[in-house]
């Protein structure tokens, strides 16, 4: 646990979310590799003052570490996740525990997250999670007992590594002390990063030539070619990008983002041959994070201040799926929590919400969605009050199911 907190130590000191973890292979006790959470983090080589800081919201150290694992296990001839356990510093969010349970690694845990932390409660009965997802949870995680004085027992299931010895309860009480720390200050940076819309300059006004133009076609094929009337009621518009999108990703689905102008922004599919957690979802949100955090850390003041202007905080636009994921797996989980992580607090506009689909996979409804986003940490509920909505322009959802 001394190795994870060190990480905690590294990521408080980079101004990011205090939380660090690794990866342990369970048969021998081999640290595979640790990291720390990188949702703020400087860019490397940039002049720019000061520096713009939200890199990836999704860039928390259990989501890093699954995708490690997957870009590194043939490589390295990794065992299975099953043969491994993620030890963390913190309780894992909505995400990252999405994120471990597709994966299927053990998960061993110190802190306890009483605001987005899946065991919020400390009962160990993980009332987020459908009922199958819980149970998966009981039999491959666990909270590790602390000495004295604190004298917390262990919680949990035998699959963890080190899942009968205790952490010491001056490193058990750092790993809390630290996140708790650093999380505020990290939420309201990250939310507030980008201009309001009555500030806000429309990039489809941009020339052909600008910096900021050309990173969103790098960045998708439909940038700026499509505009809906009303970022949040999006119309028929959107059945072309998502469907032909969708039909080219790796699990036929696609995610629009909307500007506050109505902007197509971007429409990505998964990679999920890849990495199961590179879905849709996360590739949308990630990409287009990863794109403000370049050109808004360029070396040419220019092309800073263009992408001040032009692009701003998601929460100020409209996620639309093609699919919601179904709400009785760990995708969902992860993709709601995501979400949470991107907004990171209030979203400006309740009605109609700003997490959006078109379709429902059969078998679906659109209570049992509204019920997972519901049942999820206090976090999500109050803070982000994350609220999926089927969009309410009919002509979009039949278009969509005419061109699948």
């Amino acid at each position: 646990m001394e190795q994870v907190a060190d990480q905690a130590i590294l990521a408080a000191q980079q101004g990011t979310f205090a939380v660090g973890g690794c990866i342990i292979e369970n048969a021998t006790g081999k640290v595979l590799v640790s990291m720390h959470n990188n949702v703020l983090q400087p860019y490397p080589g940039s002049n720019a003052q000061p520096p713009f800081l939200p890199h990836d919201p999704t860039a928390h150290g259990e989501r890093q570490l699954v995708q490690w694992y997957y870009d590194n296990r043939h490589e390295l001839k990794l065992p299975e996740p099953n043969q491994l356990t993620v030890v963390t510093t913190l309780d894992p969010c909505a995400m990252c525990a999405g994120s471990l349970l597709t994966a299927g690694f053990n998960v061993a845990v110190s802190a306890i997250d009483t605001y987005a932390g899946v065991n919020y409660n400390s009962q160990f009965n993980f009332p987020t999670f459908p009922p199958a997802l819980r149970q998966k949870a009981q039999a491959t995680w666990g909270y590790y007992a602390v000495d004295a004085p604190i004298n917390r027992p262990y919680q949990g299931s035998q699959g963890p590594v080190y899942a009968n010895q205790k952490i010491d309860a001056r490193v058990f009480s750092l790993t809390g002390s630290i996140f708790d720390a650093s999380v505020n200050t990290v939420r309201e940076a990250s939310n507030n990063s980008g201009l309001p819309p009555s500030e806000l300059k429309n990039p489809a006004t941009l020339p052909a030539t600008s910096a900021v133009r050309q990173a969103l076609t790098k960045l998708s094929k439909w940038a700026l070619t499509v505009k809906s009337d009303n970022p949040r009621m999006p119309g028929v518009e959107l059945a072309k990008p998502l469907t032909e999108t969708a039909a080219a990703s790796d699990r036929t689905n696609a995610v629009a983002l909307l500007d506050p102008f109505g902007n197509l922004l971007a429409c990505l599919g998964g990679q999920e041959d890849q990495s199961p957690i590179r879905t849709a979802f996360m590739e949308t949100t990630r990409q287009y994070a990863l794109m403000r955090w370049t050109l808004m850390n360029d070396n040419d003041p220019q092309v800073r201040a263009e992408a001040e202007q032009y692009l701003t905080h998601p929460k100020y636009g409209t996620f639309v799926f093609l699919y919601i994921p179904d709400p009785s797996t760990s995708e969902a989980v992860m993709t709601f929590g995501a979400y949470g992580s991107t907004m990171e607090g209030p979203v400006p506009q309740s009605f109609p919400s700003n997490l959006q689909y078109v379709l429902l996979y059969d078998g679906v409804t659109p209570q049992a969605v509204a019920q997972l986003a519901q049942q999820l940490p206090p976090f999500y509920t109050q803070s982000v009050q994350v609220a999926p909505s089927q969009v309410l322009d009919q002509g979009l959802i039949n278009a969509a199911k005419q061109l699948l």
